[in-house]
């Protein structure tokens, strides 16, 4: 009898894979906020960079398990390619946080650090973060759904925290391109690589946001197919 259970009843259904995996992008990302910190203040940063890109492998892992667990599932409340899809694009979250901090890693920009700079760039990351919190929380809000049978709170109370990520991600592509409007007036007082190496960083930090609100449109396409 146990054994008819747990074939039926798996451990690691495919919805608690994915909120292990919304887990480890989470976990990655709050490197993001003190690595450009630090970076702004000269310090190294290459350990956060290789500690995030032992958390991509963590979240590879689960990937893998993720699209396996549908072969032993037999009762999965959304279909393996609505999953998967979602998995997709949550994954590609914790990548843009393993390009931003090895963008970090490839240059030093110099004699900024009394500039505005650093704190507009501080302040998309503690943007961004928020919005993958967000994100995180919703992923984890899936399973109060399936647990109250889609009760109609439950799911007003989702599609209300997928508009706040819609205005986090508004506000991330306003401050990248505030930084990126500053940094292009500098063109005279700046080393031109570094202005596009910043440019490309801030544009590489707000992207996460909007990968973040990718997640929130496909839970949101999940919701409307129930």
């Amino acid at each position: 009898m146990t054994g008819l259970i747990e074939k039926l009843f798996p451990k690691e259904s495919p919805l608690k894979l994915l909120k292990e995996h919304a887990d480890v992008v989470l976990e990655a990302s709050a490197y993001l906020p003190k690595a450009v910190e630090e970076y702004f203040e000269n310090k190294n940063i290459e350990k956060y960079s290789y500690d995030v890109e032992s958390l991509e492998k963590k979240a590879d892992l689960l990937k893998a398990k993720l699209r396996g667990s549908y072969e032993k599932f037999r009762f999965a409340f959304f279909d393996r390619s609505d999953m998967m899809a979602l998995l997709h694009k949550q994954d590609s979250v914790i990548d843009k946080v393993d390009d931003a901090l090895k963008l970090l890693r490839m240059n030093r920009v110099e004699g900024i650090e009394k500039t505005e700079l650093p704190k507009l760039f501080e302040e998309l990351c503690v943007s961004v973060y928020d919005s993958v919190k967000l994100m995180h929380e919703l992923v984890d809000t899936l399973t109060t759904l399936v647990e109250s049978a889609f009760s109609p709170v439950e799911v007003k109370k989702e599609y209300g925290e997928i508009n706040v990520l819609e205005n986090i991600e508004f506000r991330t592509d306003t401050e990248s391109v505030h930084i990126g409007e500053i940094l292009f007036s500098m063109k005279n007082e700046m080393n031109p690589v570094d202005i596009f190496f910043l440019v490309k960083l801030a544009i590489t930090i707000s992207s996460i946001s909007d990968d973040a609100e990718n997640v929130a449109e496909s839970i949101a396409m999940l919701l409307k197919a129930e």
